[in-house]
């Protein structure tokens, strides 16, 4: 309920809709929430005791500890870019786009959009920072909320124009998801057009083998990208992905 702060007004569908979740949260949602990939978390947040009005949550240590560190500061922005992913895939006329297309990114905005409408849905940065455990991509420390950030092309885009001279780019495109990661803006000024190093390539397949195991439409976003990477092969991961770009660069 943190996309808004709903209030109880007489004849309004909102009450409607509130006395639902309460009924609905802790008997679905909040048992679920500790589910993942076909099994559980290994470390659990809370736990519901009791029924009805007598129902009451404890919470673990685990959650004190999360509170407690470097990545609570960027949780708030995260958590409100996967809702807006998942509001996205849920809207009428607009799930089936993001889910059967995936995304593209608006480099202007720095913001994920939907292919057939335009529309803006979320930041490059908040949707990808998590699986990046809230470090920067290039020096690897954490991305403090005091610290300006940055979308780095972790294969420079200069790369496309580059070769744009000597027949033409024939790797993927560099703009798209797959290829643009969360950084200091310190790190990312400094970078400039280098090409990425072996730590740098290591935590860019270990990040979009994460994504790849998220819901649509990231998912959907790099698996097009895998799929259609070289015609008439098919490349089995992000590792050997990144050592065909690797290649066309060389």
């Amino acid at each position: 309920m943190t996309r808004g702060l709903l209030r109880r007004r007489p004849g309004r569908p909102t009450d409607r809709l509130l006395d639902a979740a309460e009924q609905s949260i802790p008997g679905m949602v909040m048992r679920k929430f500790h589910n993942h990939g076909g099994g559980e978390t290994p470390h659990r947040f809370y736990d519901l005791a009791g029924r009805g009005r007598h129902r009451t949550v404890r919470l673990s240590p685990a959650l004190g500890q999360v509170a407690r560190s470097y990545e609570r500061d960027g949780l708030g922005a995260e958590l409100d870019a996967r809702w807006s992913i998942v509001e996205s895939s849920f809207a009428t006329g607009i799930g089936r786009s993001l889910i059967e297309e995936g995304i593209y990114v608006d480099l202007d905005t720095l913001h994920i959009k939907d292919r057939h409408r335009r529309r803006s849905v979320t930041g490059v940065a908040e949707a990808v920072a998590g699986f990046q455990h809230g470090r920067c991509h290039i020096c690897d420390e954490p991305l403090d909320s005091g610290t300006r950030t940055a979308v780095d092309h972790v294969f420079p885009h200069a790369l496309m124009r580059r070769f744009a001279s000597v027949g033409g780019w024939r790797g993927p495109d560099l703009d798209s998801l797959w290829n643009l990661a969360v950084a200091h803006a310190q790190c990312n000024g400094a970078k400039s057009d280098r090409m990425p190093k072996p730590a740098e390539l290591i935590r860019l397949a270990r990040r979009n083998e994460a994504i790849m195991r998220s819901p649509q439409p990231l998912r959907t976003t790099l698996r097009h990208t895998l799929e259609n990477a070289v015609p008439g092969r098919r490349i089995p991961n992000w590792t050997a992905f990144l050592h065909e770009v690797g290649k066309v660069c060389a």
